[in-house]
């Protein structure tokens, strides 16, 4: 549940924000918007993401054979990790839809699309690859404190 607030979280903030009057406006040195969380959050995220998935699951019996796994923690997140979202505004865009790409890295490495295995994609293909999960998770009922029980029979 907490990832995909991750994902929805992310998304909703960079879609909050009018780029086509960012970018239009004022010359500005670089817009950003930043967010910051642990190894622990941002594996979950990747994960969600569709980022370094098996064939198989890792067991205690094919550990030999899984030595070169994609799925390595140590490797994928080390101690001091960052995804970065790289937003590119394309001033002579065709079209409403190439007027901005995205480019993830991952502690400063490019990182492939996981649905592609191209480096760049429209934004708008971005938030459409990953609509599912946005329009899945309901952040007001998922943030919602648990009601405290009212009953006396607790110590």
């Amino acid at each position: 549940v907490i990832f995909k607030i991750q994902v929805i979280l992310l998304f909703q903030d960079v879609e909050k924000v009018d780029w086509s009057s960012v970018f239009m406006s004022q010359p500005i040195s670089s817009p950003v918007i930043l967010q910051f969380g642990h190894a622990e959050t941002l594996l979950p995220l990747l994960s969600l993401m569709g980022y370094f998935k098996d064939k198989e699951p890792l067991t205690a019996y094919n550990y030999k054979e899984q030595m070169h796994r994609k799925f390595r923690s140590g490797h994928i997140v080390p101690y001091a990790s960052n995804l970065i979202f790289v937003l590119y505004h394309c001033e002579n865009a065709k079209t409403p839809k190439e007027q901005f790409r995205v480019q993830m890295l991952l502690n400063e490495k490019v990182l492939p699309l996981a649905y592609s295995p191209e480096t760049v994609s429209f934004y708008e293909d971005l938030k459409n690859h990953y609509k599912d999960i946005l329009q899945s998770c309901q952040t007001s009922e998922e943030c919602e404190l648990a009601k405290a029980n009212s009953t006396s029979d607790e110590l």
